[in-house]
């Protein structure tokens, strides 16, 4: 206890534990650090019980970091640094830091005084006094979510933008979910069990209807497969299911095919790419207008979509299940980091999601708020264009990657927030292996430039997503790239529209990150495959061997060893650079209960409630 009554619990960024098949291990506390930032954990109702989720804070030190800011001041920065000449950095970054304090306070958002914020307890312990209060208290009948943008669509097998995840995992359930401790339990399918080895048969639940009152059959569940099946946005996750030999058995039970035994049937189908639609409402509306305006089972249904401002759902009062607190959920847009923290220190939004990560401590630290994070399945990473002649070659893809020093670049970018990627796929995924981190070798670098033909200099094409963190990795890298020779110029679009460019080949070089809800590893390969309309596109057998291979593998060590084998080849190849392991974070009002800290980062709300 500290003195003002708050228990407070320290433990190191990332648990010595990991996720194995989904599941956590318990975190490992331990004092504090020598440094100035410290991971306090603060207690507050999730779910059925209470959990700790931490939220980092600067103690004594300044917590302010917009991602405009950042953008502008950053060039100035890296140009002025020598990043070799590491015994500079402190006249270098004071600099820095009294330059963005100047900005800070000519744009007044130094200042926690200079916006209203939601009256109550102040972020982290003051919370907790307040809880048996905020139980008691009135419930709003409107919860408001602020995303980083628009989805194109939000059609589970049409989008995998993770705004337009979130938005379907509202509208739209699954045959089996994960429970929050990682475990695969009931979802529309009330029972199953395995006919052969390609062969699982689910009975479903008999009182489940669709949001256009159509009661939910297994004539639906074969449409959906089906259907994932076809459509380039779920095709991967669904290469290995059958979908001519998925069929109906009766009414309410369904025999899911795959085409060869596949130990992580149940994994994927917990992704929202599995979401049952309505056949009959997709027949009738067409792709386009279901994707605008879809028809789940949910326990939100679709209601309104203001383009350019936000989606509303409404709660489905027919909904099977336990119907959420709240009638109305409203989604918001809002690209801007800057904006999307102003939203609920205003008092404007209940939720905020993808926070900028140097916003994180300052809100932490704001009255009326809190920063929820934990361990996520998602990493950030740069890939390359194998259809580009350039690229194609490993000596650049390599060069590249020597050129940068991920340790500054990681640090400056997230903190605490993220740690240093040492793989190709994130740490908390089954069957992670670490590589080491990749070597920073300016030197090593241009002399594979010079070796390549590319002595003299080489300009690529840098394609980063709209109002996101890969924007700040991209002017990082870019000045970093500098160093060798490489001129890379900055292109921005959409995250739909970046991917979409990506599985034509039209991309050069992208920074993306992603999160692969199922937690496994076949999931976080499978854009290496070079059978289906994957992002990465590397032409490279070897890899679609390895894919089947540890697909139909049942044992978890031989599994774990293919996939640990794949995670070498494809580093080596430089096929991709992954850049951090994220966590998952969440800023939220103290007036919000039962809130989950998905690992997925596609966090369901229809068990959240928010006090008056």
């Amino acid at each position: 206890m500290d003195s003002k009554g708050i228990r407070r619990l320290y433990l190191p960024l990332r648990p010595k534990g990991r996720f194995s098949s989904g599941r956590k291990t318990p975190a490992k506390f331990v004092g504090p650090s020598t440094g100035l930032r410290r991971l306090i954990v603060s207690r507050f109702k999730c779910g059925d019980g209470e959990r700790y989720r931490s939220s980092l804070s600067i103690w004594g030190c300044f917590g302010w970091s917009f991602s405009d800011i950042f953008l502008r001041a950053s060039e100035w920065l890296f140009i002025n640094f020598n990043i070799q000449k590491r015994r500079g950095i402190m006249k270098k970054t004071k600099l820095f830091l009294a330059m963005v304090l100047g900005l800070c306070l000519l744009s007044g958002c130094a200042g926690k005084s200079d916006v209203p914020s939601d009256s109550g307890g102040g972020g982290g312990g003051q919370a907790q006094s307040g809880e048996t209060a905020a139980e008691n208290a009135a419930v709003k009948d409107e919860v408001t979510v602020v995303l980083k943008g628009e989805p194109s669509n939000i059609d589970p097998h049409g989008n995998t933008e993770l705004v337009a995840m979130t938005t379907q995992v509202q509208i739209f359930e699954t045959l089996v979910k994960k429970d929050e401790e990682g475990n695969i339990v009931p979802g529309l399918a009330e029972s199953w069990e395995q006919v052969d080895d390609k062969t699982i048969r689910f009975k479903l639940r008999d009182n489940v209807y669709f949001h256009n009152g159509e009661k939910m059959t297994a004539d639906d569940v074969v449409y959906t497969i089906q259907r994932a099946t076809k459509k380039p946005s779920s095709a991967s996750i669904f290469a290995s299911f059958d979908a001519e030999n998925t069929k109906a058995v009766d009414e309410l039970t369904v025999d899911v095919a795959t085409k060869a035994p596949f130990a992580a049937v149940y994994n994927y189908l917990t992704s929202t790419r599995g979401g049952i639609v309505s056949k009959k409402a997709v027949e009738e509306m067409g792709d386009d207008q279901f994707g605008r305006s879809p028809v789940g089972t949910g326990p939100f249904a679709f209601d309104n979509w203001v383009s350019g401002t936000s989606i509303t759902l409404k709660r489905n009062d027919n909904y099977w299940g336990e119907k959420p607190a709240y009638s109305t959920l409203t989604l918001k847009f809002i690209t801007e980091t800057a904006n999307r923290a102003l939203e609920i220190e205003s008092g404007n939004a209940d939720i905020v999601l993808d926070p900028d990560t140097g916003d994180l401590d300052r809100l932490a630290e704001t009255d009326g708020l809190k920063v929820v994070s934990g361990d996520s399945y998602g990493i950030s990473y740069i890939v390359f264009s194998m259809d580009d002649k350039v690229l194609s070659d490993v000596r650049i893809r390599q060069a590249l990657s020597l050129a940068l020093d991920l340790d500054s670049l990681v640090e400056t970018v997230y903190g605490n927030y993220a740690t240093v990627s040492e793989s190709v796929m994130p740490s908390t995924v089954f069957s992670y292996k670490s590589q080491g981190r990749h070597e920073y070798n300016v030197e090593k670098a241009k002399e594979l430039l010079a070796e390549a033909g590319y002595g003299n200099g080489l300009t690529i094409e840098l394609n980063l997503p709209n109002g996101s963190e890969q924007q700040n990795i991209g002017v990082i890298a870019q000045n970093m790239w500098k160093e060798i020779g490489v001129t890379a110029n900055i292109s921005t679009a959409s995250t739909s529209e970046i991917i979409a460019a990506g599985r034509r080949g039209d991309n050069q070089v992208t920074i993306m990150a992603a999160t692969y809800s199922t937690g496994d590893p076949g999931h976080a390969l499978a854009d290496f495959d070079t059978r289906s309309d994957g992002f990465f596109r590397p032409v490279d057998k070897k890899i679609d061997e390895l894919l089947d291979k540890g697909s139909a593998a049942y044992d978890t060590a031989e599994r774990a060893a293919v996939y640990e084998e794949l995670q070498d080849y494809i580093y080596h190849q430089y096929y991709m650079i992954g850049v951090a392991n994220k966590t998952v974070n969440y800023v939220i009002t103290d007036k919000v209960q039962n809130f989950y800290c998905d690992p997925g980062d596609i966090p369901s709300f229809a068990g959240v409630t928010v006090t008056e």
